[in-house]
């Protein structure tokens, strides 16, 4: 057996892989390099002799399904968009992937952003560097006290849009703050909000007037494009935040603009864009109410270390002829076809 890795992976899962077989690694990030062609990246694969595949970023379609010889294909994503799942089950090849990888990474950034909007931390921090805040007498301490002061977390309603591993881990946080969280998801049960003391809302119209901080966290999907637009924008309490580290096609752009504009939104904090990567000129950075970074909420280390181990467990498990955890097509594993690892 061997396997060819692409996906940035932690050395000591990268180890652990390599106590079992040989290895070609190939970090992405540090080659910069995205295999988009397919033909390309089957020579590749050949090249290496892999009989495992393990991706992040990589297309991996029917023109490299087709023209390899793979037994098993790793995805480091939460959705594995990137495989063709239909042409791997065809051919009895079993697709792992890494859900809610980086679901703490970006909570954690949002409530990053959800205290720094409350609390203006970054108009103050910026204020303070450039000399346009200024310190002369008593009444411009009480005049920044009064604009800048904020208000704390626990004081606040927190609406979660999409309430999967990202927005449950949201509500867990927020509420060790003390705030009160309403969330809607259509596709999660109602055990599952009562679990996590969420107030679960039938609609959007019955959650957007009441809270302090909308948080988008569901999926793009031909449900979800377009989800919040001038209306459901306009349900919003005037003064209310605006937060997406989901994706940026949830939300209509133009409608979220005229509502920062025309002052009905307080500010809003974006990760995701519908042009990437985000430009300086971009209309939403150039707003001195709105926080803005270049889809990072889930860069950290440790969902390197997160994916890793998950996708070298599920390979212990697959190599044991036990069924992997996280399995994309799981109607392979039934599949009169499906691949088996090599003996040694």
């Amino acid at each position: 057996m061997k396997a060819f890795v692409t996906a940035t992976f932690h050395p000591r899962e990268l180890e652990r892989l390599r106590s079992w077989m040989p290895v070609d690694y190939q970090d992405w990030r540090q080659g910069g390099k995205i295999y988009f062609d397919g033909g390309a990246f089957a020579q590749r694969i050949n090249e290496a002799g892999a009989d495992i595949l393990i991706v992040e970023a990589d297309l991996v379609h029917d023109d490299v399904l087709e023209h390899t010889n793979l037994r098993l294909i790793a995805c480091c994503r939460g959705d594995p968009i990137n495989i063709g799942l239909a042409k791997a089950t065809a051919l009895g090849i079993p697709v792992l992937y890494t859900p809610a990888r980086n679901a703490r990474a970006v909570a954690e950034l949002t409530i990053a952003y959800m205290l720094a909007l409350a609390r203006h931390i970054f108009a103050v921090n910026e204020g303070l560097k450039h000399g346009t805040l200024r310190f002369e007498q008593t009444s411009d301490y009480l005049a920044a006290y009064e604009r800048y002061g904020g208000f704390e977390l626990g004081s606040a309603t927190v609406g979660i849009v999409g309430f999967g591993a990202i927005g449950q881990r949201v509500a867990q946080l927020v509420h060790a703050f003390g705030a009160r969280v309403l969330a809607y998801d259509p596709h999660v049960a109602a055990e599952v909000f009562r679990t996590m003391d969420a107030e679960r809302c039938a609609s959007l119209e019955e959650l957007l007037p009441q809270v302090t901080f909308l948080t988008l966290h569901c999926p793009l999907t031909p449900q979800t494009f377009g989800l919040i637009g001038a209306r459901e924008l306009s349900l919003l309490p005037r003064g209310a935040y605006f937060l997406n580290l989901a994706r940026a096609q949830i939300v209509n752009e133009d409608a979220l603009f005229q509502a920062l504009t025309t002052g009905h939104l307080a500010g809003a904090a974006l990760d995701v864009f519908t042009e990437e990567p985000v430009q300086p000129e971009n209309r939403f950075v150039q707003l001195p109410h709105v926080l803005v970074s270049p889809h990072l909420g889930g860069a950290t280390r440790n969902v390197v270390e997160h994916q890793s181990k998950m996708v070298v467990d599920d390979i212990a498990l697959w190599l044991a002829g036990k069924r992997p955890r996280h399995l994309a097509n799981p109607d392979v594993w039934d599949h009169p076809r499906r691949q088996q690892p090599v003996s040694p």
